[in-house]
């Protein structure tokens, strides 16, 4: 009697076991996939929001292209360098990087929602029932990337676009296992239209990129 017990209970034992593998083999190769899909779409966007709000914060006013860029000519009028207002780039980039910081602590803190339906890994349950909210915690620092683009728009007629990329990294808190995302918005921070024939090392962007990205 006790022998049949016995196995008995190692059967329940080996049956509880299989079933919980089954589940974290449903959970891992199913359901984490098609959450990660979800929760980094909306991570993306809170993130997005945060520099936007940061940005709006920062830059209440219009950035004055000249403050930024000097423009050097000879005396035939013609371009011959630019220079980046290494002063002025800093400021505003560590500005920006500091309130997306701040925003994205706010926003991170009412974390990211997803239906509970997608959970499931069902497909016609995903995006269906109540709300869950999963908590986003920033991972290292934001960090910033200037980038300069030159677009000819007539002869010896060149607009100058200058861009801040606002990288962050962000941990999305699950059960068992976590998510990284990684997500970089583009911030057009200022553009003007030049005249005259820009040089074409600065036409690839090189040149003058190198001393837009100050920042360490």
């Amino acid at each position: 009697m006790k022998a049949v017990k016995r196995r008995k209970n190692i059967s329940l034992i080996v049956f509880i076991f299989f079933i919980a593998f089954l589940v974290a083999v449903y959970y891992f190769k199913v359901i984490l996939p098609i959450i990660k899909v979800y929760s980094s779409a909306e991570t993306k966007s809170v993130t997005e929001k945060a520099v936007n709000l940061a940005v709006s914060n920062v830059i209440n006013r219009t950035i004055n292209y000249n403050s930024l860029i000097d423009i050097n000519y000879d005396n035939s009028g013609n371009i011959v360098s630019f220079s980046a207002n290494q002063y002025e780039i800093n400021t505003i980039t560590r500005e920006i990087i500091k309130e997306t910081q701040q925003q994205l602590n706010t926003l991170g803190s009412d974390g990211v929602n997803l239906n509970i339906g997608t959970f499931s890994g069902i497909p016609f349950l995903i995006g269906k029932g109540p709300l869950v909210s999963l908590k986003l915690v920033p991972i290292g620092a934001v960090n910033g990337e200037f980038d300069s683009e030159f677009d000819s728009v007539g002869i010896n007629i060149t607009k100058h676009s200058l861009f801040l990329y606002v990288n962050i990294h962000v941990n999305i808190v699950m059960p068992i296992k976590n998510l990284e995302v990684y997500s970089t918005t583009q911030v057009l921070l200022a553009e003007s239209v030049i005249i005259g024939k820009v040089p074409d090392v600065y036409l690839n962007g090189g040149e003058i990129n190198k001393s837009l990205n100050l920042v360490p």
